[in-house]
């Protein structure tokens, strides 16, 4: 299991990368609709905020199995959704 940092550091990243997509599509795209961009970007700020908080605080810590599936419960959760974060980005008009 990858340490709680690398995590983390992966999250921030990869959140960073959903952030600077809506932005480059509010500032270069003509005739981009700011106001749904706005609204993306509000929900990829939910999303975030949600999973560092689910980072930061681990069930089981005694049980050396229960973390790992936790962890392993929050990658899926992560990658589903970044997954749906990204297409809703390329559906953006």
């Amino acid at each position: 299991m990858s340490s709680r940092k690398n995590l983390k550091r992966t999250i921030n990243n990869t959140f960073g990368d959903l952030y600077a997509d809506c932005i480059f599509y509010k500032v270069y795209v003509v005739n981009s609709d700011a106001k749904a961009a706005d609204e993306l970007i509000n929900k990829i700020v939910a999303v975030h905020n949600d999973i560092l908080g689910r980072m930061s605080t681990s069930e089981g810590k005694d049980v050396k199995g229960r973390v790992k599936a936790y962890y392993k419960n929050l990658r899926e959760h992560l990658k589903q959704q970044v997954d749906a974060l990204g297409a809703e980005i390329t559906k953006l008009p």
